[in-house]
């Protein structure tokens, strides 16, 4: 089934992807002059954080959403798998899309600094 972003009794969002155990959670939206967002992942018993700027492009008939992943705090041992790490924030974060939503999302990418 994949992700799928789920509002919770709380009124808050995540995105969630079931059968694996996935678990994707805004922890705080940009703040001012455009700082970057806070999330928190987790997988495989693991808590991944990290900071993504998202630019938006508005067109007629939607918007192009471009994420980009500026730091990772991670265990070591899960940097290790830096593809299966950037694959798994990449997959979450195109499901998360614009405010936990895909509706009106025309496209979307996912690119993360040099360093990490």
């Amino acid at each position: 089934m994949g992700f799928v972003n789920e509002r919770l009794e709380n009124y808050e969002w995540q995105t969630i992807d079931r059968e694996r155990g996935i678990v994707l959670r805004e922890v705080s939206g940009p703040g001012p002059e455009k700082s970057p967002h806070k999330f928190n992942l987790i997988f495989s018993g693991e808590s991944v954080n990290f900071l993504a700027y998202q630019k938006i492009n508005q067109l007629k008939d939607g918007y192009e959403i471009e994420w980009q992943v500026l730091e990772i705090y991670a265990p070591p041992h899960v940097k290790q798998d830096q593809s299966k790490l950037h694959r798994l924030i990449a997959e979450a974060l195109d499901t998360f899309g614009f405010a936990a939503s895909r509706k009106n999302v025309l496209s979307l990418t996912v690119t993360f600094a040099p360093n990490l």
